[in-house]
């Protein structure tokens, strides 16, 4: 049978059914019966909420209970950790994991942390059970990565720095103040009195003008504007 035979008898099958209702079909409100919504039915068994982990608290296992291991949380590099969580269940999720080693580092949340086991990332919604098996026993060792992780700085030591720091500009001011070289010799009318001043402001001039007489021409009216009206040499 080939594709175009088989939608033919397909449609002319559900054509002899009851006719469907259209794309813009609208019910009658004064006819239209509402209906209660549907609730689904409660679960059998209530789910119970798993307790946070702490590395200074282990979980009392009863005989018979299911059973549980000890995890090691290590890492070699920074931040070095080194977290032992004894009566751990196999069924812990690592997402759980994560939230004991970012307690224990002061970290806000889990996204930065990464759990290994046999060097391999292992996902949060996994449990132990999941990545170790079914049949471990005793402690099962997992390495700790912490991307972009920092030491976070104690305030003391925030300030101890920035009190060096203002120290350190503070001498060096103190410094730059006492070796600031302290003017000798004639300054003010009395440099002006002198024959090198003039001397210097014609050399000056001679250097941009390129011009020997217009040069002691300008120097000429600087002096006689300065001398007049304080008299002769």
């Amino acid at each position: 049978m080939t594709e175009l035979t088989f939608a033919k008898s397909f449609l002319s099958t559900l054509d002899s059914r009851t006719i469907k209702l259209q794309s813009d079909y609208v019910s009658d409100p004064k006819t239209f019966v509402s209906k209660g919504p549907y609730t689904l039915p409660r679960m059998p068994n209530l789910m119970t909420k798993r307790p946070r982990l702490s590395p200074n608290t282990s979980s009392q296992t009863n005989p018979g209970d299911a059973p549980s291991i000890t995890i090691a949380l290590k890492s070699l590099r920074n931040p070095p950790i080194d977290l032992r969580l004894s009566g751990q269940a196999l069924s812990t999720s690592i997402h759980e994991l994560k939230i004991a080693v970012a307690e224990k580092l002061g970290e806000k949340g889990t996204e930065k942390i990464r759990l290994l086991y046999k060097k391999k990332p292992c996902s949060d919604s996994k449990t132990i059970a999941e990545v170790v098996g079914e049949e471990s026993a005793g402690e099962v060792e997992f390495g700790v990565m912490v991307i972009g992780w920092t030491a976070p700085q104690l305030p003391e030591a925030t300030e101890a720095a920035t009190i060096g720091a203002e120290g350190q500009q503070g001498s060096g001011a103190d410094v730059e103040m006492k070796e600031a070289p302290v003017a000798q010799g004639p300054s003010g009318e009395e440099v002006m009195n002198e024959d090198e001043f003039w001397d210097d402001l014609k050399g000056w001039l001679l250097q941009r003008v390129r011009d020997e007489g217009v040069a002691a021409e300008a120097v000429g009216c600087f002096m006689q504007g300065w001398y007049t009206g304080r008299g002769p040499r």
